[in-house]
């Protein structure tokens, strides 16, 4: 079967499709009166072409429906009450009568865009549903009055129609073959002198439903549907009723288009920014992790060389000769290798944490370079996409906030290594320790979600709340004592006082005396085995700690940029699902010019 020209929905299809992605494009704009426009025009693609049946019972209503529409309505049954409603639905469904009207919902995609209303015999309307009637064909397309061809005549009918809308009625006689060509060109005749009375001006059409009729008066039903098509609802009703729409949308789309070339020049402009600021700090972590490579190594070299000379140091005071000579108990000799271990590994203390920090200095002034480098960058960006920018004013907003809040970020980071790097060792000590108080309240806060932030943010804490050192000794002294030896590197002891302990013993041992030389060889090679192990564990802590170290910088200085890069990375993301939207949209613009033109 052919398709019927009044269920063609075909204009209908891409004005739903034009609304539909003009709504997807307009997701993240500003622009709330214009999404309720295409909001509201999308709603209103729900309409439907609506055409009800009138006439007197048994003159064949539901035929002519069935014959005009191609059988798209279901075969006949009870209507339930005197009037039903046919519409498109999911599923078929059917929704009890209201006041003797009810509706019906068919699946079949041939009910989409169309709506048939179905009457009983207008002798069966009370004065309620007459009323109704009335109502529902004031939104009707097309009222199809009809009368049994052998007798045009039904007053109430006739009194009925005259307060109709004429321009929407379209007359017909059924039953054309039950009666002779006379008897219907008589009543033709007949039809029109009463439309003329009632002032009435519509087409008439005899039909009928058989497919033999060859009377000349009898028209074909496809020249009933083109009529209807073509003079009563329109070859484009759907782009009639959405002219107004359709002007305005196209008004819309030449201020989207220049809006949103403004916005893909700021991602543009803003990504160049970004390769800029990826480039250098990439190029600083790949530097700085040879410069930490080669510190540690270096350090390496120094903790040998220091616990050398000190097991150098105390193995020179194993001489057995001299213990008896200089210690007259073994408790004297004790302490004195106690003190021994202590002041060196004070010494050590001190040496390995001063050249640890010396290095790092050097480092923070380096990435104070780094972050000047990347506020020139930000210092570069240009302002396209304006703040009053009818469709996205906010995004322009947005990116400026974030610019500037990665801005003064990055500055105040570079304030931060600036002090560092200018510090004394002792006030450097003292900024990690406010510095290490500040990252803890930071990591609480943002497990709470209550702001996000990297090291830039960090940093200004650690910069606010610098305070002067009051009582400073010596470098493992603050080491210890303010930073509790979490944040820089710490010596722990050489030996401990057990290992001490037992060598005094067994080398200062009375009742021993002639075994003295063989004692003390023995505890030379277990100091010697003990001393290699500690100094394993010192490197493992040292090198340890600084690759940390820098590990946390290099991660905190890459923070300052992540809002950032986030609205870059996710624009690039966007523009090009927008671009392809904005093609799909000019498509089909350009589809309804055509249908314009084919009117």
């Amino acid at each position: 079967m052919e398709a019927n020209i009044l269920c063609e929905r075909e204009e209908q299809k891409v004005l739903s499709d034009l609304f539909e992605e003009l709504s997807s494009l307009l997701q993240d704009s500003d622009d709330k009166e214009e999404k309720d426009r295409v909001h509201d025009s999308c709603k209103k693609m729900n309409d439907t072409s609506a055409y009800m049946v009138l006439g007197d019972e048994g003159v064949g209503k539901t035929s002519l429906l069935h014959a005009v529409f191609q059988e798209v309505l279901p075969e006949q049954s009870d209507m339930g009450g005197s009037v039903c409603e046919y519409r498109w639905g999911e599923t078929d469904f059917e929704l009890p009568g209201t006041d003797g009207i009810g509706k019906k919902f068919i699946s079949s995609d041939t009910m989409r865009g169309i709506s048939i209303i179905d009457t009983k015999g207008i002798n069966r309307f009370g004065k309620d549903t007459l009323e109704k009637v009335r109502e529902m064909a004031e939104a009707c397309c097309a009222v199809f009055v009809v009368f049994d061809a052998g007798n045009v005549k039904s007053p109430r009918l006739w009194d009925m129609i005259e307060t109709f809308p004429k321009k929407k009625m379209i007359f017909f006689l059924t039953k054309c073959d039950t009666v002779s060509p006379d008897t219907l060109k008589e009543n033709l005749s007949k039809i029109k002198i009463y439309m003329q009375e009632s002032e009435i001006e519509a087409p008439v059409f005899a039909v009928s439903i058989a497919d033999d009729h060859t009377d000349q008066n009898v028209s074909g039903l496809d020249s009933v549907r083109s009529y209807i098509r073509d003079h009563v609802v329109g070859r484009n009703p759907m782009l009639r009723k959405q002219q107004e729409n359709i002007q305005e949308m196209q008004a819309m789309m030449a201020q989207f288009q220049e809006s949103f070339q403004l916005r893909k020049r700021q991602y543009e402009s803003d990504a160049v920014i970004l390769d800029k600021i990826n480039t250098s700090l990439d190029h600083y972590v790949l530097h700085h992790k040879e410069i930490v490579s080669k510190l540690t190594k270096n350090l390496e070299v120094e903790i040998c060389h220091e616990i050398d000379k000190y097991e150098q140091e105390i193995i020179s005071k194993m001489d057995p000769y001299k213990i008896k000579e200089r210690f007259r108990t073994k408790e004297d000799f004790t302490d004195y290798l106690n003190m021994v271990n202590d002041n060196y590994k004070a010494m050590m203390s001190e040496s390995v944490n001063r050249r640890t920090i010396e290095v790092m200095k050097g480092c923070m002034h380096d990435l104070e370079a780094i972050f000047q480098e990347a506020t020139g960058y930000f210092n570069e960006r240009e302002n396209i996409l304006a703040l009053n920018d009818h469709f996205y004013g906010s995004l322009s907003q947005s990116r400026r906030q974030i610019v500037a809040e990665t801005r003064e970020t990055s500055l105040t980071a570079g304030q931060f290594y600036q002090t560092l790097s200018d510090a004394s060792i002792e006030l450097f000590l003292q900024i990690w320790k406010e510095r290490e108080k500040y990252d803890r309240k930071i990591a609480m806060r943002e497990t709470l979600s209550v702001i996000t932030g990297g090291g830039g943010g960090m940093a200004a804490g650690a910069v606010g709340t610098v305070k002067f050192v009051q009582a400073a000794k010596t470098v493992e002294q603050f080491a210890v004592a303010v930073l509790g030896g979490s944040a820089l590197v710490v010596i722990g002891a050489i030996l401990g006082a057990l290992l001490i302990y037992e060598i005094a013993k067994r080398i200062y041992d009375p009742m021993a005396a002639d075994k003295m030389e063989k004692n003390v060889q023995e505890c030379i090679w277990m100091f010697h085995d003990e001393v290699g192990k500690t100094k394993e564990a010192m490197i493992g802590q040292v090198t340890g700690q600084i690759t940390e170290l820098f590990e946390n910088e290099l991660a905190n200085i890459d923070s300052c940029f992540t809002d950032f890069r986030i609205s870059v990375n996710v624009e690039a993301e966007k523009i090009p699902v927008l671009e392809e939207k904005a093609r799909t949209v000019g498509t089909l613009m350009e589809q309804i010019r055509e249908m314009e033109r084919s009117k």
